[in-house]
C-alpha cells in the first residue's frame, strides 16, 4: 500500500470511529507513521483528506453494486446483499462523524446525500424492474413510486435521525431494509426471502 492510500485508510477509521474535530492532523501522522508535512504533500487540508475519503467510499459503493449485478444472482438476493453492506458500514461509523460532517462539512454532506440520488436510487429501480420480470416482486408494483418512497424514507433516517445514535442507527436501518423488502416481494419472492431469514442470509 503506497503512503498516500494508508493515510487515507488510517484517517478514515481514525474519522469514524471518534468524529472529525477530535482528530488532528498530527494523531493521523502518529497513526500513519509519517510527519505532518507529508500528509500535506498529498493533502491540502483536512477537508481535502475527508473529500478523498468519501470519494472512497463512493468507490467502493459502486464497486459492491456493479459485483453482485455481475454474479447474476435474482433481484432478490442482490438487493439483500446491498442492504447487507449498507447495514455493515453504518455499524463502523459513530454518531458523532454523522454529527459533524453535517455540522462543520456541509458541502460534503450535501455531496453524501446527492449520491444516494445518482447511484442508490437508480440501482433500487433497476432492482425493482428485475424482480418483477423475475416474479419475485409483486407485478403491480410502481417501481417510480416506491423509489419516491424509498427516498423519502431515507431522507427521514439519514437527515433526522441517522446520526443521532448508533445503536439506534443500525437498529432502525434493519427494521426498514427488512420491511422494504417484504413490500418488493411476491408470493414466490417471500418462500425465498424466509429461506433467507432462517439461513441467517437477511
Amino acid at each position: 500500500m503506497n503512503t498516500k492510500n494508508k493515510i487515507v485508510e488510517q484517517s478514515l477509521k481514525l474519522f469514524f470511529n471518534y468524529g472529525i474535530q477530535h482528530i488532528t492532523m498530527d494523531d493521523i501522522a502518529e497513526k500513519c507513521g509519517v510527519s505532518k508535512k507529508t500528509i500535506y504533500k498529498y493533502f491540502e487540508n483536512k477537508d481535502d483528506l475527508l473529500h478523498q475519503i468519501i470519494e472512497l467510499q463512493v468507490k467502493e459503493l459502486k464497486e459492491v453494486i456493479n459485483k453482485n449485478q455481475l454474479k447474476k444472482i435474482n433481484a432478490l438476493e442482490e438487493l439483500n446483499l446491498f442492504f447487507k453492506y449498507i447495514n455493515g458500514l453504518s455499524r463502523n461509523i459513530s454518531a458523532t462523524f454523522g454529527k459533524e460532517l453535517k455540522k462543520y462539512h456541509s458541502s460534503i454532506f450535501i455531496k453524501v446525500i446527492k449520491y444516494k440520488k445518482t447511484i442508490i436510487l437508480p440501482f433500487v429501480l433497476q432492482n425493482i424492474k428485475k424482480g418483477k420480470e423475475e416474479g419475485l416482486y409483486k407485478k403491480n408494483l410502481n417501481a417510480e413510486g416506491i423509489c419516491d418512497s424509498f427516498d423519502d424514507i431515507s431522507k427521514v433516517v439519514f437527515l433526522d435521525g441517522f446520526f443521532n445514535n448508533s445503536g439506534t442507527n443500525k437498529n432502525t436501518l434493519e427494521f426498514l431494509h427488512s420491511l422494504f423488502l417484504h413490500r418488493l416481494v411476491s408470493v414466490k419472492g417471500l418462500k425465498i426471502l424466509k429461506d433467507y431469514s432462517e439461513n441467517g442470509a437477511v
